[in-house]
């Protein structure tokens, strides 16, 4: 098998499903376009599949003889409700979202394109695998909303390894790193309710106050990790929406904020979020406030299995040469990837998409965040030698 030469052989088909999936993109448990048309792509080359959840997809390359080996690859699907730039930081992006709020700046759209362009890859070369292929197609990734009937599901599979592929903006266009250890970082998302008394802005002796009460517990929150975290260890919080109020001259009955808190030790994590349960239940109660606090997760980090990653840094190499190969500091973005590595031994491989002469390298989740597309090839390439070792090396 000659990896590059396969995925240079697909290079405008992946190039073409990642513009389309740009322009039409849908949030997370919305994926039904994309769903249909990832279902379409694995009827035309004879993969059969099994619908997961409400739109998510596993689908099932069998190798010619049974062997009992199973190797997963896992993409995700859903996009963001932000509104997109038209530009990058070289000028008018080559495609842009058509949907006005929504747009795939975090680069599932390319995930969900390479994983199918390996589908094919792997489809034309099928009877030289020694082992089956599942190819998992996750909905609302970002929302963790899809990741409980994926897991449900594989647990009847069992693979042996997994691997995702995730694009990355701070990585020169075609590097790629899989790293041993933690590469991602773990996360509990946290919401707030704060319940006061409103009335007119120029009487706030007659009211409670959410809104003030709301300011002091998000400032104190973001303390957190400046004198209860240990400074040798990582641990961030984050508030990014906080809302209260209609008018300037009335204080409102109630206010709610939301945010995480991200770590690679999941005993900090649990640190962390005693400590924002203990500061939002005394601020309210120092504001003469209700509170109640809803917490998602703990969600595990990104932790690549050392004998894989190894195997996964001599697979880039066969396939792409050692230039490709690189190194990175971890990333303390969250990924629902660490959900299958808790449980299953794989990597999570972090492909370089910056490019000054395209525009591309800026932050994800950002309007103006684009990818250099010439790097797909490399992240298509490296996915089916990865798999193609792990099954020879499970055989």
């Amino acid at each position: 098998m000659n990896a590059r030469l396969l995925a240079e052989r697909y290079e405008r088909y992946v190039i073409d499903l990642r513009r389309e999936f740009h322009r039409h993109p849908e949030p997370s448990g919305e994926e039904k376009r994309t769903s249909s048309r990832v279902i379409a792509e694995l009827e035309s080359v004879g993969i059969p599949y099994e619908v997961v959840g409400e739109y998510g997809i596993i689908a099932t390359l069998r190798c010619a003889e049974p062997t009992g080996n199973a190797v997963m690859l896992r993409a995700d699907m859903d996009a963001l409700p932000i509104q997109e730039s038209a530009c990058n930081a070289a000028g008018p992006k080559a495609v842009i979202s058509d949907v006005p709020g929504c747009a795939h700046l975090c680069g599932h759209d390319a995930h969900t394109a390479m994983l199918l362009g390996a589908a094919r890859c792997l489809a034309e070369i099928r009877d030289e695998l020694p082992g089956d292929v599942l190819l998992c197609f996750e909905q609302a990734e970002e929302t963790t909303g899809g990741i409980a009937p994926m897991m449900l599901a594989l647990w009847r599979r069992s693979p042996k390894a997994v691997w995702g592929i995730h694009v990355y903006s701070e990585l020169p266009s075609g590097a790629i790193s899989v790293e041993p250890g933690a590469r991602m970082s773990g996360m509990t998302a946290f919401s707030v309710a704060l319940k006061g008394s409103g009335g007119h802005g120029s009487r706030p002796d007659q009211t409670i106050d959410p809104l003030l009460c709301a300011a002091q517990a998000v400032t104190d929150l973001c303390s957190i990790p400046a004198r209860e975290v240990k400074p040798t260890d990582v641990g961030v919080v984050t508030v990014g929406m906080i809302r209260a109020g209609e008018v300037g001259n009335v204080i409102p009955d109630t206010a709610s904020f939301a945010g995480t808190a991200r770590f690679f030790d999941p005993n900090l994590g649990a640190q962390i979020v005693r400590s924002v349960e203990r500061i939002v239940t005394h601020t309210a109660a120092a504001h003469r406030c209700q509170a109640s606090v809803t917490l998602d997760g703990p969600h595990p980090a990104v932790i690549n299995d050392s004998a894989l990653s190894a195997l996964a840094a001599r697979s880039v190499q066969a396939a792409l040469g050692p230039g490709h190969l690189a190194t990175c500091e971890p990333w303390m973005a969250s990924e629902t990837m660490g959900c299958y590595l808790s449980k299953y031994p794989g990597v999570l491989a972090l492909l370089g998409i910056a490019c000054d002469k395209v525009g591309a390298g800026a932050p994800h989740h950002s309007p103006s965040f684009d990818i250099d597309e010439s790097a797909l090839k490399y992240g298509v390439a490296a996915t089916l030698q990865f798999a193609h070792d792990v099954l020879l090396q499970s055989a």
